[in-house]
C-alpha cells in the first residue's frame, strides 16, 4: 500500500489524471507461435499495426514496445517504437521501458496477441479508469485479473520495478497484491489471447464461438 509521503502516491480526487498513452506490448519471442505475432494478418493488416491504430484512436497517441531485432523490419519500422531492454523479462519490461521514456504517463497497454479487443471494450476501460488506483483492469469470468489490456498509472512504476528486481515477473500476480480498479468486461471473450497457431486460427475466424479465457501473462508470454 502507498504512504502519504510516497512520491508515487496517485493524485487525490479532483486532481488532473496523468495523460493516457497507448502501448502495444510486442516484445516477446513468439516461440510457441513459431513466427512474430505482430506480423500475423488480422482483418487485412498486420496485428501490430491494427493494435497500434486502435490504441491511437482511443488515446490520441500510441507506441509499440518491441525488441531491437524487429525495429527495422516490417511492419515495425514505420511505427513509433519503444525498445525493450536486452535482458527482456516479459511484459513488465515493456511497461518499465515506456515509463523510462515518459515517466509521468499512464499507459493503456494491450498485448499484441489479443486481436478481438476493440474500441468499445477499451472505452469501458477508459470510462471506468480510477487514477487513484495502481491500475484499472478487467476481471475475467473466473475471477482472475487481466494485466495485458489494462491502464497502468505512473504510481505502478516503482512497485513494479521492485517486483522485477525481486525476480517476481508476473504482472497478474503483481496486480493481485496492489490497489486496483477491477471492471467486468461486457464481453469477456474479447480478452482471449492467441499463443500458438491453433488458437490464432480459432480467434481469426469470426464465425467461431469463443469462450472467455484469461491469457498467460508470465515472463515467457510469447508475444
Amino acid at each position: 500500500m502507498t504512504r502519504p509521503d510516497d512520491p508515487h502516491v496517485p493524485p487525490p480526487r479532483g486532481a488532473t489524471a496523468p495523460k493516457l498513452t497507448g502501448l502495444v506490448l510486442a516484445g516477446g519471442a513468439s516461440r510457441r507461435m513459431g513466427r512474430d505475432k505482430g506480423a500475423l494478418d488480422y482483418g487485412g493488416e498486420p496485428q501490430v499495426r491494427r493494435a497500434w491504430r486502435l490504441l491511437a484512436s482511443v488515446c490520441g497517441e500510441a507506441f509499440v514496445s518491441t525488441n531491437a531485432a524487429r525495429a527495422a523490419a516490417p511492419p515495425y519500422r514505420d511505427l513509433p517504437l519503444i525498445l525493450d531492454p536486452e535482458d527482456y523479462t516479459g511484459p513488465a519490461a515493456g511497461l518499465l521501458a515506456a515509463w523510462a521514456r515518459r515517466p509521468d504517463s499512464a499507459w493503456l497497454a494491450l498485448a499484441v496477441d489479443m486481436p478481438l479487443v476493440d474500441r468499445a471494450l477499451l472505452a469501458v476501460l477508459v470510462e471506468g479508469r480510477d487514477p487513484q488506483a495502481i491500475a484499472t483492469c478487467f476481471r475475467h469470468d473466473d475471477g482472475t485479473l487481466e494485466p495485458l489490456c489494462t491502464i497502468w498509472e505512473p504510481s505502478a512504476r516503482a512497485p513494479l520495478q521492485a517486483e522485477i528486481e525481486a525476480g517476481r515477473r508476473s504482472p497478474r500476480r503483481f496486480l493481485l497484491s496492489q490497489p486496483v480498479a477491477a471492471l467486468r468486461p461486457p464481453d469477456s471473450s474479447k480478452l482471449a489471447g492467441a499463443n500458438d497457431p491453433r488458437s490464432w486460427d480459432a480467434l481469426s475466424r469470426p464465425s467461431v464461438s469463443r469462450p472467455g479465457t484469461s491469457p498467460d501473462d508470465g515472463p515467457d508470454r510469447d508475444f
